[in-house]
């Protein structure tokens, strides 16, 4: 599945590309591939990203000391605060 097979929820998609972006070069490539792995895997059959499934895979693919870095910069994007 990629990017635009799946079925983006609000500013779901918005939030990935800023976290992939956000990441550092050397990792950026890697950092996608885990986060549409993860994405794909709770998304399931209809393929629909939430915020909150975003955020779950941050969580979990994220390194620990960058978990509330990561937050903090989709945090502006959050539809429902």
């Amino acid at each position: 599945m990629s990017m635009a097979e799946l079925n983006w929820q609000d500013n779901s998609k918005e939030m990935v590309q800023k976290l992939i972006e956000g990441s550092p070069k050397p990792f950026r490539a890697m950092t996608e591939k885990k986060m549409m792995e993860g994405l794909e895997k709770k998304a399931g059959e209809g393929g629909a990203v939430t915020e909150d499934i975003v955020i779950e895979v941050v969580k979990e693919i994220t390194p620990k000391p960058f978990v509330a870095m990561a937050m903090k910069s989709i945090e502006p994007l959050l539809t429902k605060k």
